[in-house]
């Protein structure tokens, strides 16, 4: 009887324990008629329990480890506020705080036309471009400093669902909804806004906006971010809109980012290294992603779709690895660069389709971008990739077929090294390039087959180096009008037309190449073109070789290649008849 006394003991101990350190919440009965009685009546640790029921109170937490959460399993505990934060949580960096199972909602308050103008003069925001749709704003000459996710006012009367100004924050199966804000109201509306230092992890939520009004889902500056499968979506100035440094934890996995304007996600701050994985960024009228200077974003396993761009990179470093990208508006990836800012973004195997411009865009001096081992680049309404504006990409090891223009097309002033990839099947020519001061650009053991087009095509181009490639069965194999390539080690086989057509005033040296059973002209001279040709062998072509005009170079032409058919070149290159 002893043991059953003590053991009746301990467990009304423990009961007592329970129920001292839980603090219940019910407008009827009590014992706290309001959320914030109970908040402060409550000891550090407490649990706040909450009958179902609307409530109308702003809440200040500043009581380390509190936990606010349903009283029964069934009803629905609905916060509304109409001014200042919703919930306002000051707490110190090592205090956390909990919030299971709420809706949460603002309606704004009747603010003046002129606070919005002050707001904009005072932090030198440009609002009338600010949320102006990606159509009417150019990607490239819009200032990515003065952006919305670095220029936004966090004051602590701000309009708000929750501010996080200090503390650690675990929001759990919540929604946090701006869909019922005023029509008189004005100004940005977000739903969650961090503070610098602080932490917030969200599991499980929902983050809905307005259709009418200008809201954020998510602003995080400075802070700590985990967003796991969350749904963040009808957000008129941005989904998730994260500034962090390089000491911060960034992570949003397995989460759906959709139907927002402006932008779906938005990473700034340099040197940091936020993770977005496996989430769904569809629909959004503005970029799904953007990365802005020198930041270092990992963006792994995302679905992004139904965007304008798919992802837009401004001279920052990014990885981009393993994501479907499809059916975007514009671009899969666009990235440029800023005041010459450089730009190293790694784009690695990605499956990019479908989208409405190029699959990559590529641009601007000091762009260097990496496009590396992509599964496929195809169904493009314009390039499967389109390097221009000075840039330099490497492309290697990349499937790229199929696209509506262009497989690689390289524009004057920038220039490629093209190494390893299989390029097919493309509209217009696998791979084209030249214009002014085009040179340098490589292209190395590539196949390049079955084009509409030509193979390769080159225009008005610099010195470019074409070695080792294999060419064949498009409708012409490689054709240079003007330009100044060096051919060599290729083997050119079974186009539909002429293998090698060099055009007005082209200079090349071709050398080693094996040029066979084309259904037209093997070696095709044309015009004033010339250069040094040795080395080369010419079989099974329907004519090997024709040349239009005499040229020094070419005087000994048939001598120093192989040429196994007919040779049609002009008659005595040298005379001696005086």
């Amino acid at each position: 009887m002893e043991s059953e006394g003590i053991s009746i003991t301990h467990s009304d101990t423990a009961l007592h324990k329970v129920l001292k350190n839980n603090w219940v919440v019910d407008p009827e009965n009590g014992p706290y008629k309001t959320i914030q009685e109970a908040i402060d009546a409550a000891e550090p640790g407490g649990v706040i329990k909450i009958a179902p029921g609307l409530y109308s109170d702003n809440l200040v937490i500043n009581k380390p480890n509190l936990k606010l959460e349903p009283k029964e399993k069934l009803g629905d505990i609905i916060i509304v506020v109409a001014t200042k934060p919703g919930i306002t949580i000051n707490l110190k960096p090592h205090e956390k705080c909990t919030i299971i199972g709420l809706k949460l909602s603002h309606s704004g308050n009747n603010e003046e036309v002129e606070k919005f103008e002050k707001m904009g003069e005072a932090k030198n925001v440009d609002l009338m471009n600010l949320f102006k749709s990606n159509e009417e704003i150019s990607p490239d000459t819009k200032d990515p400093y003065q952006e919305l996710v670095n220029k936004f006012e966090i004051d602590a009367n701000m309009n708000v669902i929750i501010l996080l100004n200090g503390g650690k924050l675990y929001l759990e199966d919540c929604m946090l909804s701006l869909n019922f804000i005023v029509k008189t109201h004005v100004n940005i509306l977000p739903a969650l806004v961090i503070n610098e230092g602080a932490e917030a992890i969200l599991n499980k939520c929902e983050i809905k906006g307005n259709k009418n009004h200008l809201t954020i889902g998510i602003l995080s500056r400075n802070a700590d971010l985990v967003v796991k499968e969350t749904k963040v979506h009808n957000h008129k100035a941005g989904g998730i809109l994260v500034q962090s440094k390089e000491e911060n934890t960034v992570r949003i996995a397995n989460s759906k980012i959709v139907f927002n304007d402006i932008v779906g996600v938005h990473f700034v701050g340099e040197d940091s290294s936020p993770s977005l994985e496996n989430n769904r960024i569809e629909n959004n009228n503005g970029p799904g992603i953007k990365i802005g200077i020198a930041n270092k974003a990992k963006i792994i396993k995302n679905i992004v779709k139904l965007n304008m761009d798919g992802i837009h990179i401004t001279s920052a470093d990014p990885h981009i690895f393993k994501n479907k990208i499809e059916k975007n508006y514009q671009n899969a990836i666009f990235t440029c660069t800023h005041d010459d800012i450089r730009c190293d973004g790694l784009m690695e195997k990605n499956e990019i389709s479908a989208n409405k411009r190029n699959g990559i865009h590529v641009t601007g001096l000091n762009n260097f971008s990496r496009v590396i081992g992509n599964s496929f680049i195809q169904y493009n309404k314009l390039a499967g990739i389109r390097v221009d504006g000075s840039a330099h990409c490497s492309i290697l090891r990349n499937s790229v077929s199929k696209n509506l223009a262009q497989g690689i097309l390289v524009v004057e002033t920038a220039s490629a090294h093209i190494e390893k990839n299989s390029v097919f099947e493309n509209i217009k020519a696998n791979i084209a390039l030249g214009g002014q001061n085009s040179t340098n650009t490589a292209i190395i053991d590539n196949k390049i087959e079955f084009g509409r087009c030509e193979g390769i095509f080159l225009i008005s181009g610099g010195q470019c180096y074409i070695h080792r490639n294999q060419i064949s069965e498009n409708n012409e194999g490689l054709v240079s009008i003007t330009s100044i390539p060096d051919i060599r080690g290729n083997v050119i086989t079974k186009n539909k037309s002429n293998g090698i057509m060099m055009l007005k005033d082209t200079r090349a040296n071709v050398f080693g190449n094996t040029i066979k059973g084309n259904d037209g002209i093997g070696l095709y001279i044309r015009d004033k073109s010339h250069g040094e040709i040795k080395n080369n062998t010419l079989s099974e072509n329907e004519i090997d070789l024709v040349v239009e005009r005499k040229h020094d170079t070419l005087t000994f032409i048939q001598k120093d290649n192989t040429i196994e058919g007919d040779a049609r070149t002009p008659q005595n290159f040298l005379c001696n008849i005086f």
